[in-house]
């Protein structure tokens, strides 16, 4: 399991410095949000390989809010970018 957490680790840190990339390259809202909703989601499925590669549900809860607060972020910003467009 190790090996696959190794393996796991080493693409959600390629993904990590791609998205921050991303963030520094692209100046308007829209793709600032797209990309720091992506950089949760990789912090989120790191925690998630955490969990599965030690075998401890203690972090599990707060994969679970965090993924919510997310969620709840992401559409909060659509619902401004829309109001803003109109």
């Amino acid at each position: 399991m190790s090996t696959v957490a190794l393996i796991c680790g080493l693409m959600l840190g390629a993904a990590g410095v791609l998205t921050t990339l991303h963030l520094i390259k692209h100046r308007e809202l829209a793709d600032r949000a797209i990309g720091i909703d992506l950089l949760v989601a990789v912090v989120l499925n790191a925690l998630a390989v955490g969990i599965a590669s030690q075998r401890d549900g203690l972090v599990a809860p707060l994969v679970l809010i965090n993924g919510l607060m997310a969620y709840l972020g992401s559409v909060t910003v659509a619902r401004y970018l829309e109001e803003r467009r109109q």
